[in-house]
């Protein structure tokens, strides 16, 4: 499966969103970190690591981890892409996804953002005595959370807008899965959440599809939250992911 063509060809939208969270150094990488007040005292220490699409570090993921960081949850939003994320002017020739693939293979290869993600969760482990890990990723990073999911780390996987994902990942996965696809992706439910690499996990009964009639990428950099409809259809992806998590960090199978 590969990426909705618009992904790496339209620009992501510009946001006067302030962010509320503030920039870590983990293990010489910059991560996007919102810590709730009530983290502390809480008695059940929950985090979710978060992938940003291939426009790295925009303020609507941003808000996104905000909100979530609202309702309880400690949020990490590594930086993988190190400042220099995806623009167009990257594609060479007339192959946006081979030029997007050579990008994100030299860029941020799934073995380097899993080494990355395993430093960061080890920190927040240290750091702020977490418990339980969820991780979310939107777009290539939907690809990222596939390959989570076989880390027994996590114990919930949310898919926003997916792509390149491969059935091959969801063979091994250890927890249950949100996939949350745009009218822009191909039928995630058939080729995924009832092929039988699924449906005969003991979690099967967790896994959640939600497909939107909205573009590819508009939870993330290229969701325009002053639409009225844009921004209804991304606050119940994060009703959805927040119901997801709160049912299943803490739970192993």
């Amino acid at each position: 499966m590969s990426l909705a063509a618009s992904c790496g060809t339209i620009p992501p939208v510009e946001s006067n969103y302030s962010p509320k969270g503030v920039i870590k150094n983990v293990s010489d990488l910059d991560v996007y970190t919102v810590v709730p007040d009530s983290f502390t005292e809480a008695q059940t220490k929950n985090a979710v690591i978060i992938c940003y699409d291939i426009y790295g570090f925009h303020e609507n993921v941003k808000q996104f981890c905000d909100i979530l960081g609202s309702q309880g949850f400690l949020v990490a939003l590594p930086d993988f892409f190190r400042g220099d994320p995806w623009t167009s002017e990257k594609i060479k020739g007339d192959n946006f996804m081979e030029s997007l693939r050579a990008w994100l293979g030299e860029k941020a290869p799934p073995e380097r953002v899993q080494q990355h993600t395993a430093q960061i969760v080890e920190h927040l482990r240290k750091e702020y005595g977490v418990q339980n890990f969820g991780f979310i990723g939107f777009c290539w990073g939907g690809m990222i959370a596939s390959k989570m999911s076989k880390d027994p780390t996590f114990d919930g996987c949310v898919l926003i807008h997916p792509g390149m994902l491969s059935i091959e990942d969801f063979k091994e996965s250890k927890c249950p899965i949100a996939f949350i696809p745009s009218k822009d992706e191909p039928d995630l439910e058939n080729l995924y959440v009832k092929d039988p690499a699924l449906t005969s996990k003991p979690f099967a009964s967790k896994i959640v599809h939600r497909r939107f009639d909205l573009h590819h990428g508009f939870a993330g950099a290229r969701g325009d939250f002053s639409k009225e409809d844009n921004a209804k259809s991304v606050n119940e992806v994060i009703k959805i992911t927040v119901d997801f998590l709160n049912e299943n960090l803490g739970v192993k199978y």
